[in-house]
């Protein structure tokens, strides 16, 4: 379609200038048309193929009373079943990102973490932990974060930071601020989270292969 159109907007100039500015000037225009529609066109392609249909049994899908399952968890390859209790939205600037609170049995809590941007990555938390766990201060977190580069805890090394917005229940009205610094090691993330004026949370997470999820059902619905 943006070919399409780009041709049909390049027979228009060609008609117009050719006369007035010379056959130079249409091939440039040519040029940036036709880098133009190759552009708009990769972005359609790539979209439809990260779209997933509302229906389908996915984990962007899934909702309160939702269930799926997760293979392969932790050193000891846990596999397991979740029912969503409640679900949660972080928002940073126009990227947002949720979190599913989930029930494995027995009301022992797990909190599976979703990304939906190029791809869909998914982490489950392993433990929680705290700052003196991982033998790293406030002022080490934020000289990390002025420099966008370091390595804490047995080699985590910085991937990302910011400020953010937590919405629990994705109320809109339950709005809490955190700062968050995020460090990788293999398919481990360590996430340090600032809530209010010095309370810290530090969560080692596991991300997962599409492979190791399958969801079940979407919502209690």
């Amino acid at each position: 379609m943006y070919v399409v159109i780009a041709l049909i907007i390049l027979l228009v100039i060609a008609a117009v200038l050719i006369p007035m500015i010379g056959l130079n000037v249409i091939f440039l225009a040519l040029g940036a048309l036709i880098a133009w529609a190759i552009i708009m066109r990769n972005k359609s392609i790539k979209e439809n193929i990260n779209k997933v249909p509302e229906q389908a049994l996915h984990i962007i899908n899934v909702e309160r009373g939702g269930v799926f399952e997760i293979r392969g968890v932790g050193d000891n390859y846990e596999d397991m079943t979740l029912t969503v209790l409640a679900k949660h939205i972080y928002q940073e600037g126009d990227f947002s990102w949720f979190e599913l609170e989930c029930d494995k049995g027995s009301d022992e809590k797990v909190w599976v973490e979703v990304e939906d941007d190029d791809e869909t990555t998914v982490s489950i938390v392993l433990k929680k932990m705290k700052l003196s766990d991982i033998k790293v201060t406030p002022e080490t977190l934020w000289q990390i974060d002025d420099n966008e580069y370091g390595q804490i805890f047995n080699g985590f090394r910085y991937e990302d930071s910011g400020r953010a917005t937590f919405y629990r229940f994705c109320d809109s009205t339950r709005a809490e601020e955190l700062y968050y610094w995020d460090f990788v090691k293999g398919n481990k993330i360590l996430s340090v989270e600032k809530w209010g004026d010095n309370s810290y949370e530090v969560f080692l997470s596991q991300k997962l292969r599409p492979s190791q999820v399958t969801v079940l059902r979407n919502s209690q619905g």
